[in-house]
């Protein structure tokens, strides 16, 4: 027999100590029973659901052309940000992402890193960086900067940008992109264009969901000339991420 978890619900006071030890025993109180294993069925049909979703997202990005592919992307980030649809990034199976671009932030530059994340959204990584000397968070998104501007400070900057009209004014130690090249018309030159502002050593952390757009980043990233120092892959019910830290000293290795 599956265990139950029941709720109570009694119109006559007087029985309520009665019906606590056999809900049957008064017609007058009814218990609302929820089975156990209710959670377990809702995770189950939520993995059904990514799994689905997973599916479509891949096969969709090798159907259509990729300018019309990242167009899409676009216009359906901006409804998210609008219907509170971004909220699961916050979530645990979005943890793991973050954890490992903030881990080779602490691994590869010193604790007063400046720190410039393009596509930074609401800005959730400042809030998983501990330390930090200076940040800039660059993103398209005017929803996403406004949720971001909470976190701004003197050493804390939001901007309302495109990545590629963008000129930041200072080196940094650590440039992101996580999961924004694939949003930008020309991710491969964009790539480029942020690696002069790079400091000596420094590092640059790219994270991409694995979509066909994808592809043809990495490889030009393979053929510029920076040197890879991690790559992690992550899979779970959301799909298949690659998260990768590339610098510009062979020193480094």
């Amino acid at each position: 027999m599956k265990p139950e978890i029941g709720i109570i619900e009694c119109t006559n006071s007087s029985n309520c100590l009665q019906v606590l030890k056999n809900a049957d025993m008064d017609p007058s109180c009814r218990v609302h029973k929820s089975p156990a294993n209710k959670i377990s069925e809702n995770l189950l049909r939520r993995r059904v659901f990514n799994w689905f979703l997973r599916l479509g997202i891949q096969l969709f990005s090798f159907i259509l052309p990729s300018e019309a592919y990242r167009k899409f992307m676009v216009n359906d980030s901006e409804k998210r940000y609008a219907q509170g649809r971004w909220n699961y990034l916050r979530e645990a199976s979005e943890s793991h992402r973050y954890s490992l671009i903030v881990g080779c932030c602490q691994l590869y530059t010193p604790p007063h890193r400046r720190v410039l994340d393009i596509g930074c959204g609401e800005g959730i990584l400042t809030a998983r960086l501990a330390q930090y000397g200076s940040y800039v968070g660059v993103d398209m998104n005017a929803t996403a900067i406004a949720m971001a501007a909470n976190q701004a400070k003197e050493d804390t900057v939001f901007v309302q940008a495109n990545a590629e009209s963008f000129e930041p004014l200072d080196q940094f130690d650590v440039i992101v992109f996580n999961e924004s090249l694939h949003y930008i018309p020309n991710p491969t030159g964009v790539f480029d264009k942020y690696l002069t502002f790079l400091a000596r050593g420094g590092v640059v952390i790219v994270s991409m969901f694995h979509v066909s757009p994808a592809r043809l980043v990495w490889k030009h990233i393979r053929a510029s000339g920076m040197i890879e120092l991690t790559r992690v892959t992550i899979n779970n019910e959301l799909g298949i991420t690659t998260v990768a830290t590339f610098t510009n000293v062979r020193e480094r290795l």
